[in-house]
């Protein structure tokens, strides 16, 4: 009886341990603040700034596109995280200014409820880390785990707004790659996933080398202190502004060759970018496109820039060590995906993460895949396609439908 008795007690200490330790994680997350407003007919859009722990760089934006109808006529959820260098705004950016057109608001106006995660480097004021204005060592963790955890707590958010609901996840490059590290922690919380040419597996030798030679790179810069990249992103927008503003003007960016216009060094940058952390594969590039005819075949480039111009301005060093490393064979992110039976929608893009779309689907094998393969298109044509409202919106339409 006493050996029984202090079996039980155990298990209570335990439980209640469980229970604090739960209930102190969950206070980590605090809103600060909510604003709503209308950004198209009928669409109302909810921005909410969460706070993680005491420091205040430690926080989110959590932003919420919805049709004013009542909760019963929404057809779902779906939860869309970013690509790396920018946040839910990419998903906003639609054809001409016209918010309807946008991923988000082509959804929202079809009756799903969107939801959307911001990067906690969003907002950070470009030079404030260099200045010293800030103390950003903080971003030292800022890696895929971060991310996972502070989906978890949105993802807590749309239990509270529609409970017993599975949403979708998904996203693009970054944000296709974290919707997998997300159904692959929590299999049986989501009931499908959008991954839009984006992944941390990928079984090409060739990929793996030069990806592990990354990963050491950035473990060596995380050893020694170097947090952040604060310069790529801003080279980016300053590449796309020269190129609208004087597109036939000689290009004052260093590394091209003499003579390129800004227009071309635009065209180079998207589409014959230099191998990379974020162009980790032999052959990979944003957008196709020709140097030599001065133009992007595929994309509608005033789109493009539009975006650039919503890039934030850092990129956490400890995202782009778990990227390299997971594409160098690291499997903590991708381990479970095999438990996943939910429906998944692939768009891989040949000149993207390619065959490494491929070599994910292989490992979700209790889960319906549907997949898109187009060999000719750079990492991002799909979502900036002149074509991208057939290519991608109605097809992600078409499956939500069925599921």
């Amino acid at each position: 009886m006493i050996k029984n008795k202090l079996v039980l007690n155990v298990l209570a200490l335990f439980v209640l341990s469980f229970a604090f330790s739960a209930l102190v994680q969950a206070q980590d997350y605090q809103i600060v603040s909510t604003s709503s407003s209308t950004v198209a007919n009928n669409i109302t859009r909810t921005v909410t700034i969460v706070q993680v722990g005491a420091n205040p760089l430690n926080r989110f934006v959590m932003t919420r596109v919805r049709k004013d109808v009542p909760d019963q006529a929404l057809k779902g959820t779906v939860l869309l995280l970013p690509p790396l260098a920018s946040g839910f705004q990419n998903y906003e950016v639609g054809d001409d200014g016209d918010y309807d057109r946008s991923f988000a608001g082509f959804l929202a106006r079809r009756d799903y409820d969107i939801w959307g995660y911001s990067q906690r480097v969003q907002g950070l004021a470009a030079g404030s880390c260099e200045s010293n204005a800030v103390d950003c060592s903080v971003m030292a963790g800022w890696g895929i785990q971060a991310i996972l955890d502070d989906v978890a707590f949105i993802r807590q958010q749309i239990e509270a707004a529609h409970p017993g609901e599975k949403p979708v996840v998904g996203g693009l490059s970054l944000g296709s790659i974290v919707s997998l590290a997300t159904i692959n922690a929590n299999p049986n919380d989501y009931k499908g996933a959008i991954l839009l040419d984006g992944t941390l597996y990928d079984t090409d030798p060739a990929v793996r080398n030069i990806n592990s030679n990354f990963c050491s790179l950035f473990n060596n810069l995380l050893a020694n202190g170097v947090y952040y990249d604060g310069q790529g992103l801003a080279g980016a927008k300053l590449i796309s502004q020269l190129a609208q503003i004087d597109p036939n003007g000689p290009s004052p960016i260093p590394g091209f060759p003499p003579g390129f216009t800004n227009h071309q060094a635009f065209v180079a940058s998207m589409a014959a970018p230099p191998l990379s952390p974020i162009t980790p594969r032999p052959g990979f590039y944003q957008l196709a496109g020709s140097v030599a005819e001065d133009r992007l075949f595929f994309a509608n480039e005033s789109l493009v820039h539009v975006n650039v111009t919503g890039f934030v301005s850092y990129v956490a060093n400890k995202t782009l060590l778990d990227l390299n490393c997971g594409l160098a064979g690291e499997r903590a992110f991708n381990n479970n995906l095999h438990n996943f039976t939910g429906s998944v929608l692939i768009f891989a893009a040949g000149n993207g993460f390619g065959s490494g779309m491929l070599d994910t689907a292989s490992l979700m094998t209790s889960a319906k895949v549907t997949l898109n393969f187009r060999g000719e298109y750079g990492h991002v044509d799909y979502v900036f396609s002149n074509e991208h409202l057939q290519e991608v919106e109605h097809p992600v339409l078409k499956w939500l439908s069925k599921l």
